[in-house]
């Protein structure tokens, strides 16, 4: 017979609502006990999916794009498209074809001395203070000014601050109001690329000028395509710096790990494998099909977690806690399949940079507040809401070296 609290698992997975604040206090327990016990369990919230919560069954399902269609993907209904992300091959194909060059490592890099000025400016107003709350003062503005430079090639920091709370309401919140007001965001941007066009290459230009099938690239993929850049660039690394500076905060010993030049390619994925700055996605069903023993019917949709399946014991024993050594298989933090991340290189070189940054000006930061108290947002992605730090400030400021 099963205990108490299995049957409490079961109750609140069969309701488990990725939008409810007090599901998020509850879910990685939950998950846990799915993988072990149901590993796809159905949920009426929303408009209802079967919650696929182990490795190899979200890896079957996001390299399945034919069985199971990112178009009209989105968890939540919305009024606008989403570039890439909603769409399957071959169009998808084409429309990454023509945007990945300018979201390329390389190109990211091109940016560089920029993230570091950025970075250093934030720093210096709070680093005399002793404390600072990382996501308002230095998280949030960091991503948001990196993106309208090396994106939108944007001068205007308030733009794109307005920007990110627009995107916070996408996240948070998924509501189609919400939704019409990135639309109405990307509109502004596209509209302003199209009367004005960018000299340089870059995100935009290639949307004004680009072709994708033969074809000039249309309203739908380029307005589509700036709402995930938005959503991307504004949310996911912004939540990646949190949490990886929250658990430094919490084990001083991984202070002298992220110094190191080497964590960038060793640590890294560690780091974003336990808190998944992507926690979740949806795909709809095409056709009948089985996945773990489970009957799916054409029509139905799953919703992948992410952050369960890069906890799944059965490919990452100890699944609850930094293992760095030896290294750990692949995760699928940044997605698996045709929708692997659109801008994972650019994430990638601004928390490199972040990081370097921070860690040149600060040292033992330790939270300012009880563990417990940090709350965690519901949504789409995995992000702490605050992170109150103090810290020793460092005499010495060398310079970066990757």
């Amino acid at each position: 017979m099963p205990s108490a609290q299995e049957r409490d698992h079961r109750d609140l997975l069969s309701t488990f609502d990725m939008w409810d604040a007090e599901h998020v206090r509850w879910k990685d327990d939950a998950f846990a006990y799915a993988r072990r016990e149901c590993p796809i369990v159905h949920t009426s919230a929303g408009t209802g999916f079967w919650l696929i919560t182990r490795y190899e069954d979200a890896r079957r399902i996001l390299e399945d794009w034919e069985t199971f269609s990112s178009v009209e993907g989105s968890p939540t209904p919305t009024p606008v498209r989403l570039g890439p992300v909603d769409s399957d091959p071959p169009h998808q194909t084409a429309l990454r074809a023509l945007i990945n060059p300018v979201l390329s490592r390389a190109f990211s890099l091109r940016f560089e001395p920029e993230m570091r000025r950025v970075a250093r400016e934030l720093i210096d107003g709070w680093v005399d203070d002793g404390q600072v709350e990382l996501m308002s003062r230095f998280a949030s503005p960091f991503v948001s000014r990196v993106l309208a430079r090396v994106v939108f090639d944007e001068d205007d920091p308030a733009g794109m601050e307005r920007a990110q709370q627009i995107v916070l309401g996408v996240v948070e919140d998924g509501s189609p109001e919400a939704f019409v007001q990135l639309a109405g965001l990307s509109a502004e941007y596209l509209a302003k690329a199209r009367s004005n066009r960018p000299g340089q290459d870059g995100l935009l230009r290639r949307l004004v000028t680009g072709t994708v099938d033969g074809r000039p690239v249309t309203d739908e993929d380029a307005f589509g395509t700036l709402n995930v850049v938005f959503l991307g660039g504004l949310d996911t690394t912004r939540s990646a710096i949190g949490h990886i500076a929250l658990h430094m905060a919490l084990d001083p010993a991984l202070e002298d790990r992220v110094r190191d030049p080497r964590w960038v390619r060793q640590d890294m994925d560690e780091f974003i494998r336990l808190q998944s700055p992507v926690a979740t996605y949806a795909r709809n069903i095409t056709r009948d099909v089985e996945v773990g023993g489970i009957a799916m019917k054409a029509g139905e949709r799953v919703l992948i977690r992410y952050d369960s399946a890069n906890r799944d014991e059965t490919r990452f024993p100890d699944p609850d806690r930094l293992v760095f050594d030896p290294p750990r298989p692949s995760s699928a933090a940044f997605g698996l399949g045709v929708h692997r991340c659109l801008g994972m290189h650019l994430a990638r070189v601004q928390l490199a940079v972040a990081f370097e940054e921070l860690l040149a000006h600060i040292t033992r930061p330790r939270l300012a507040c009880a563990p417990h108290e940090i709350v965690w947002a519901p949504g789409i992605t995995t992000a702490p809401a605050r992170i109150p730090l103090h810290f020793d400030r460092r005499s010495d400021q060398p310079g970066g070296n990757r």
